[in-house]
């Protein structure tokens, strides 16, 4: 009996050993992370010197980083985590003097045909219902009486 109890641990544990990479399982749902400013080409193609922090607000969106002692400086910041990938971080910094922007830097480079994106129109497609099988609950409504397609 005493071996069967060690054999049934050193099972067990070889056996829960396999799955100390639980990410790699695919059955394991890991969601993306998401995190600070998406900022694309396009935005950074727009930015002009001379402009003031209420355009660029209005163009880029809230800066995720407004540090106290360097007020001229503007940080935004990307981060995302998709399952099993590395961490992707993009930073993008604007420097202004007084209300006007001077300069920006950052891992963002600027969109060079930003004209031919003006000219590109947007594509609507409609996605017509669904109608294939109803799903468990859905069955089970309808056979108690319940009519889910009002």
């Amino acid at each position: 009996m005493k071996k069967f109890h060690i054999s049934l641990i050193l099972g067990l544990s070889i056996a829960l050993s396999g799955c100390s990479s639980w990410r790699d399982f695919s059955l394991v749902y890991v969601p993306d992370i998401q995190q600070g400013n998406i900022i694309t080409p396009e935005m950074v193609a727009q930015l002009e010197s001379g402009m003031s922090k209420r355009q660029v607000r209005f163009l880029l969106g809230t800066p995720l980083l407004m540090d106290v002692f360097h007020k001229e400086r503007w940080d935004y910041f990307f981060s995302m985590k998709r399952r099993n990938d590395p961490r992707e971080i993009k930073q993008f910094s604007l420097f202004f003097e007084g209300d006007q922007l001077v300069s920006f830097q950052g891992d963002i480079e600027p969109a060079e045909d930003l004209e031919k994106l003006k000219d590109k129109k947007e594509i609507i497609v409609s996605v017509p219902d669904y109608e294939g099988d109803l799903g468990i609950i859905d069955r089970a409504m309808g056979a108690v009486g319940f009519d889910l397609d009002d």
